[in-house]
Parts: structure tokens; C-alpha cells; sequence
């Protein structure tokens, strides 16, 4: 909606929520994401409003020993830094920003589409009044369980569960907040996302059993928590509160199917949500507003925008969905069979350290990648040379 309002259209803006909540949703914003916010000039928004703090180094840990930071300004002087920020806090400030660009607030509505002839209806009911609208275009930007997809005749699909992540707020964990910290154990990581007031959003990746075991725990924040300290150096984990809810959720991709329409579209989760382990979900979503945007700025007749954004999403979005997949067995499994996996992996990077570009996704996002089965195999180094045989 603002960056609509910004291009000089007028738009309506209907949240069934009266106020955000915590949720446990997406708060690590890579900073291919970071980029698409300063592309849609809110970065003041982010940073100023919300709170969002700057992460400019990547830290991570193996053996409980900390390992040299990856900076990323070093290696994309264009995309210095990525973002931390709680994420209701964020809706709270975009929301905001919407509303003071000239948006239409109904809030808190409820929606029930429907048509007139060829032209949308949209009855927006609230606590308050009943109002009748009808848009050129409708934008369903309502999450996975999406009523705008439903009411198109969309469906979606999981792709098989492999493993899951679990999220904890913490207050009192006292780590370096420039950075993103990641944890390696035997069968996981840990991946903490530090923001103000010494608060940090911590993720667990672990196996499904180890998720489910700590969802039936009493205490499931301390059993994550129990998984952080033995995964950061000894004695940096001390006294700690948890002051949100813990759930995980499973990491695999959701993908969209969806009828061709003329003045519907469908942006974030409701158009196909990225395996959450991957921290993709948040720069995704700003990725896709920037895309529809700018189809908007282009002068294109609005009749063929949602086939046009449609086809642009759907690559960009199957090159994450790929890479998800080819990394999922390296994130928890464990055993002989692994280790070669691991190994192999590693070798590759020797000969070429980017893979292919997709060891650099999380800087430079899915635009110039190609997930095709040779990417596939360059990525898990499944085309190293073979040594010729000495006799």
C-alpha cells in the first residue's frame, strides 16, 4: 500500500488484526533484503521506526569455538549489511508509514470478495461500519492461509518435511548485536538475531523429533536454550528470561497454484512461502513489492501486471525453493553417509569458493541464479573432477 501511494495511486488497506502480536515470524533480514528495503526507500522506515538494527558481520561457531566473521561489505560493497528487527514491530511501522502516505485504514475488518459483472466487490466489514469497495486491482497479501487465494480458486502444496526450526525471544543473552550468530552441534544449529534492550530472537533447526520433544517439554525455552549454551563458547550463556512464546514449525516450502487473473495478485506467504530455516521469508516478501511496483511504475496496462509479476515470482521464488532443498540433508542429518556429503561439499568450494553464485544467495538473493540440475550438482560438488588412476 505505501509504496503504491507513492507512485500516485490510491489505496485501501484492510488488516483483520487490531493490534500485531508476536508470532514468531522471520526477524533475520539478509541483506539481499536489506537492499530491496533501500530500494523501496524504507530504510528510515525499518531502522528509525522499528528499531531495526544493522548486522554487518556474520559470525559463526563450530566446536563451541568462535570462527573469523564474515563482513559482508567486504565481498558486496553494495549490500553491506543485513537487518535484525522484531517483526511486529516492523508491521507496525510500515503500517503506520501506509497509513500517513494517504492509505485507506480498515482496521480491524474482515473481507468478503466477490464481483459485480467483470469488476471486483469487496465488502469490508467492521466493528464500526460496512463498506463497499471496488478496486482496479486486488493485492492478497494474507499469509499462508491466504482467503484471497482461496476465493481465486489458488491451492498449496508442502513439500516433504525434513527437519523444523524453532523460535524463543530471549532478554539477558549478551553476544556482539552487529552480527547474526550461528551455532553448529551434531545434527543442527543454533541461528540468534540480536535486537535493542538486550533482547535476541533465537532459532533452533533441529530434527523433528528433537522439536517435538521440546513442544511436549514444560519448559521448552530452557531445552533451547540448553542447546545454545553447549553450542557458543563456555560461559556465554548466563542468566536469561524468555518473554515470548516458543513453537517451531517444519522447514519445507510451501508452494502456490494459481488461476491467471487480470486484477487479482498475490504477494509474501499467500504466493508461496520459502523453507523458514533459510531466513528468506521477510527479504522475499519486500523483494516482491519492489517487483510489483515496479511492473506498476512501468506504465505496463494493469490487465497484464498479474501475469507479468506471476512469472518473475515464480523463477525467482523456485530458485530458493531449489536451494532449500539441496541444503537440507546437511542441516541435521548425521552419520558416514553425511560426513562424505560434507566433505565433498567442501571440496568443492575449494575449486570454487561461490558455487556457481548460490554460496552467495544470502547477499544477492535468487534474481541471476538458475536452479537447474547442473546447479544442483555444482552446489553439492556432485561434479568434482574424478583423479586419474596412477599405475
Amino acid at each position: 500500500a505505501l509504496a503504491l501511494q507513492q507512485l500516485g495511486l490510491q489505496t485501501a488497506l484492510i488488516e483483520r488484526a487490531a493490534e500485531f502480536r508476536d508470532r514468531i515470524r522471520g526477524e533475520t533480514i539478509h541483506p539481499w533484503g536489506a537492499s530491496e528495503i533501500r530500494a523501496l526507500g524504507l530504510e528510515a522506515v525499518a531502522e528509525r521506526d522499528a528499531g531495526a538494527l544493522r548486522t554487518p558481520h556474520w559470525q559463526t561457531y563450530r566446536d563451541r569455538i568462535a570462527r573469523d566473521p564474515h563482513t559482508w561489505a567486504e565481498h558486496f560493497p553494495d549490500r553491506p549489511h543485513g537487518l535484525s528487527v522484531r517483526h511486529h514491530h516492523l508491521q507496525n511501522a510500515v503500517f503506520a508509514a501506509a497509513g500517513a502516505a494517504g492509505a485507506t485504514i480498515f482496521r480491524p475488518s474482515e473481507a468478503t470478495l466477490g464481483r459485480v459483472g467483470p469488476s471486483l466487490e469487496i465488502t469490508v466489514s467492521g466493528p464500526a461500519a460496512t463498506s463497499v469497495l471496488r478496486p482496479r486491482m486486488l493485492v492478497g497479501a494474507d499469509g499462508q492461509r491466504s482467503a484471497v487465494r482461496r476465493w481465486i480458486g489458488g491451492s498449496a502444496s508442502r513439500d516433504p518435511i525434513h527437519h523444523a526450526i524453532g523460535g524463543a525471544l530471549i532478554r539477558g543473552l549478551e553476544i556482539e548485536t552487529d552480527r547474526v550468530h550461528q551455532a553448529f552441534f551434531e545434527g543442527g544449529f543454533v541461528l540468534i538475531s540480536p535486537q535493542r534492550d538486550h533482547v535476541s530472537r533465537v532459532y533452533l533447526v533441529c530434527a523433528s523429533e528433537e522439536a517435538e520433544s521440546i513442544q511436549r517439554d514444560p519448559e521448552p525455552a530452557t531445552r533451547v536454550m540448553a542447546r545454545v549454551a553447549e553450542s557458543l563458547p563456555e560461559g556465554t550463556v548466563g542468566a536469561w528470561e524468555s518473554i515470548g512464546p516458543v513453537g517451531f514449525f517444519p522447514n519445507a516450502n510451501i508452494v502456490v497454484e494459481r488461476p491467471d487473473m487480470t486484477d487479482v495478485v498475490l504477494i509474501g506467504d499467500a504466493a508461496g512461502a520459502n523453507d523458514p530455516c533459510q531466513g528468506h521469508g521477510v527479504s522475499l516478501t519486500f523483494h516482491d513489492v519492489r517487483v510489483l511496483r515496479d511492473l506498476f511504475e512501468s506504465g505496463m496496462d494493469w490487465a497484464g501486471i498479474p501475469a507479468a509479476f506471476n512469472t518473475e515470482r515464480d523463477r525467482y521464488f523456485d530458485v530458493l525453493r531449489q536451494h532449500a532443498r539441496w541444503s537440507e540433508r546437511v542441516a541435521t542429518e548425521t552419520g558416514p553417509e553425511i560426513d562424505m556429503i560434507r566433505d565433498q561439499i567442501s571440496r568443492a568450494r575449494e575449486l570454487d569458493p561461490t558455487a556457481g553464485g548460490f554460496a552467495a544467495i544470502f547477499a544477492t538473493g535468487p534474481d541471476r541464479l538458475v536452479a537447474d540440475d547442473a546447479a544442483r550438482r555444482h552446489f553439492l560438488g556432485e561434479d568434482l573432477p574424478v583423479a586419474p588412476l596412477i599405475s
